[in-house]
């Protein structure tokens, strides 16, 4: 697989954000906005702000018992 294909899976990927406004929330990942950042919809809004990967916002893993939500 290459960093491209990797980078790809983000999109629709759950995430926390970790910095800003929105810091705790939850969102999703809608894709990437430049080399450097993605665009990401907190899940209490319709808004989409531009945030970078492990600086803005990273992965959410649930490993909880219900598999449709890992």
């Amino acid at each position: 697989m290459s960093n491209g294909d990797v980078e790809n899976n983000y999109e629709g990927a759950h995430v926390i954000i970790t910095r800003g406004g929105y810091r705790g929330c939850e969102g999703t990942c809608l894709g990437k906005m430049s080399k450097t950042s993605w665009a990401v919809s907190p899940d209490s809004t319709d808004e989409i702000i531009e945030l970078k990967l492990e600086k803005d916002f990273s992965l959410l893993l649930d490993l909880s018992s219900d598999p449709t939500r890992n």
